[in-house]
């Protein structure tokens, strides 16, 4: 055609297929662009999605903390691991207390004000203790009354055996 006569029509470059996110209805022109793919388009979030053409507006921010529920410090919220977790401590936690470890991170109900000798065959064992402080002293029988002839210094119960001085 030589001369216009008002019927053309301006070339619209666009997708013209309804079913794509990027649909244009004015589009005359297939360009090539339909996008069928939604998702985070953003390469800085957490989900980012290389195969989205389509940003949904579901992005979600990098959360760094400990993402393993076993551990001490573990952060629910957390969606990247940053190699922060602690394992969990148990011991007694109260500063206060003879066996406190100040390592522990967890309490486990072991917290001890008593120490004394713990071992039951020995003559000061203490029931109460929970802190075996080292000082068991073994039984040594023998007669523990000062004015007897064969007293015994050592003696720690007494075994019934002393021998009066004879006159």
């Amino acid at each position: 055609a030589t001369d216009d006569d008002g019927s053309c029509i301006a070339v619209v470059e666009g997708c013209m297929d309804a079913s794509a996110y990027n649909y244009n209805s004015s589009a005359n022109t297939y360009d090539g662009s339909c996008c069928f793919i939604a998702g985070c388009t953003d390469d800085t979030m957490f989900n980012y999605n290389s195969s989205a053409c389509y940003d949904d507006g579901t992005c979600i921010p990098f959360i760094y903390g400990c993402t393993n529920p076993v551990m001490w410090n573990y952060d629910s919220n957390a969606n990247t691991d940053d190699s922060s977790c602690i394992p969990f401590i148990y011991c007694c936690t109260d500063d206060t207390m003879l066996n406190y470890n100040s390592e522990a991170n967890t309490g486990n109900g072991s917290c001890c004000y008593v120490s004394g000798c713990m071992d039951d065959t020995m003559f000061n064992y203490n029931p109460n203790a929970c802190l075996d402080d080292g000082t068991c002293i073994p039984f040594i029988y023998g007669c523990t009354n000062l004015v007897m002839w064969n007293y015994d210094a050592d003696a720690n119960p007494d075994d019934g055996t002393c021998i009066p001085f004879i006159y």
